[in-house]
């Protein structure tokens, strides 16, 4: 790490700054010697040649652009990158992360605030641009947050018709972020690339933001905007850190590699094919031509007797075992399996696949909850109150609650007799465990179940759906299970 005196010294005197350089890691290197920990020497059986105790905003003032330019050219082109953003945004987001109300005492406010908020978040009008609905524009954050490291939400408060809520979203990649801006201290912010951070409180204040996309074309000039009005989403990986990160960037040179590697392996096989047989003979005088085709025969001049040779393929052996580890460790670095990153089952039974999705499920419950939800979700929630507020609708005490999509389940038989068992255990109350499941309002389900339940008298129908009339066992119900008794006096449950 240079210090501030050889930073002034290198631009006066490269030469002697190299060698204060060159003189300073000698010391190091000798008092390395004596290090209790082997990873933190450097002797000569030690190849580290990296490492550094910066802070994640100094990691990520030089290699964040970098970083976010080589992913996306990996996401355009190399398949397993493209599926690894894939996977975590379906399995993350789904079909919708959807918002229910909670009133601790009016349930008129509640069911206001949810009728309101689907008709807000079901429609395209929830975009600036007019185009997605609210499940779109959280898939589209939660791909721009794996693809590029972090996604905006921008706040913006419209004049619409009275009684609809006046709050659309704008959707911004990080790019927006004015990344220039930093270590610059005014007005009692620190700037970290471009985002404004109050020195005493540590909260964001501002973010520098481009009123254009800086990659197209045009004017590239950025201005502060309030923080009030912004919900910036990325994975936190290290106490204090302002950006965001690609996802997967510890495999990024080995993606790279891969790709070399097959791409290699497939020209060669290209190559192998190209020529069938070779003939040389003193009598012949053609040359190899200059594009060369399968199973074509070349007659070269040898000056002596005739001599056919015959082209043998290079072989081509290991090369699935290398793939498939390779592949592992792909998927690893972006918290999926390998059996969603490359659809391959070859092995793999209940046990072995529920085990390995567990893993994975763990990461995407984090990432719905810690990025999407906590980073995005709720700020949402809060300005979508207020904008309920200017539109004259009294939603005070309301919060919403952030319900994830339904997982789907590998062997649903299975998984669904644990749940079964948990509720009538008393460990989580129904409605939790209908919306684990997708279900983001167990009441109306419920509602729609009693409704189907009296049209069955209705038609007269006695159906093993209705476990009214019939048990898990396929026994009928007793007409009035409710009237017996269970008195420990006389030991008979069934008297009076």
């Amino acid at each position: 790490m240079i210090n501030p005196i050889d930073r002034i010294l290198s631009a006066i005197s490269p030469q002697r700054a190299l060698v204060r350089a060159i003189a300073r890691d000698k010391l190091r290197l000798l008092e390395s010697r004596n290090q209790g920990y082997d990873a933190a020497g450097k002797g000569r059986r030690n190849t580290w040649v990296r490492g550094s105790d910066n802070s994640q905003n100094a990691e990520n003032r030089n290699a964040l652009t970098l970083l976010r330019a080589r992913h996306r050219d990996l996401v355009r082109n190399n398949p397993y990158a493209a599926s690894a953003v894939n996977v975590r945004v379906a399995y993350t987001v789904g079909d919708g992360i959807m918002p229910t109300a909670s009133h601790p005492t009016s349930k008129r406010k509640q069911n206001l605030a949810n009728k309101l908020m689907r008709e807000w978040a079901s429609s395209t009008g929830c975009d600036v641009e007019g185009r997605l609905n609210l499940a779109a524009m959280e898939s589209l954050a939660f791909r721009a947050i794996s693809e590029s490291g972090e996604a905006l939400l921008m706040r913006q408060i419209v004049n619409v018709p009275r009684g609809q809520i006046p709050l659309k979203l704008r959707l911004l990649e990080g790019d927006y972020i004015d990344h220039s801006k930093d270590g610059i201290p005014g007005g009692g912010l620190n700037w970290v690339q471009g985002v404004g951070i109050d020195g005493n409180t540590f909260q964001r204040r501002q973010y520098q933001l481009f009123k254009t996309h800086p990659g197209d074309r045009g004017a590239r000039t950025s201005s502060p905007t309030s923080a009030d009005g912004i919900a910036h989403g990325f994975d936190m990986v290290r106490p204090g850190q302002v950006r965001g990160l690609p996802a997967g960037v510890a495999a990024m040179t080995r993606l790279r590699n891969l790709e070399d590697f097959q791409d290699a392996r497939l020209e060669t096989q290209k190559i192998a094919a190209l020529l069938g047989v070779i003939a040389r003979s003193d009598k012949g005088d053609n040359v190899l031509p200059e594009k060369l085709e399968p199973g074509m025969l070349a007659v070269l001049s040898s000056g002596g007797d005739e001599d056919i040779q015959t082209i043998t393929p290079p072989s081509v052996s290991g090369q699935h075992e290398f793939v498939v580890e390779e592949a592992r460790l792909i998927a690893k670095a972006y918290g999926i399996t390998y059996e969603a990153l490359v659809g391959d089952l070859t092995g793999v039974n209940f046990t072995s696949g529920k085990m390995g999705r567990t893993d994975m499920l763990l990461n995407v419950r984090a990432w719905r909850k810690h990025i999407m939800i906590n980073q995005l979700l709720n700020p949402i929630g809060e300005w979508f109150l207020q904008a309920a507020e200017l539109a004259g609708y009294d939603l005070s005490g309301v919060q919403f609650l952030w319900v994830a999509p339904r997982l789907e389940m590998v062997d649903a038989e299975r998984e669904t007799k644990p749940v079964i068992s948990q509720i009538r255990s008393g460990i989580g109350a129904f409605s939790t465990h209908m919306r684990t499941l997708g279900y983001d309002d167990p009441q109306a389900e419920l509602l729609r179940a009693k409704q189907d339940f009296e049209l069955m008298d209705e038609l007269g129908l006695r159906l093993d759906c209705d476990p009214r009339n019939t048990t898990t066992s396929g026994q009928a119900q007793s007409d009035n299970p409710l009237t017996e008794s269970t008195d420990p006096d006389n030991g008979d449950s069934n008297a009076p």
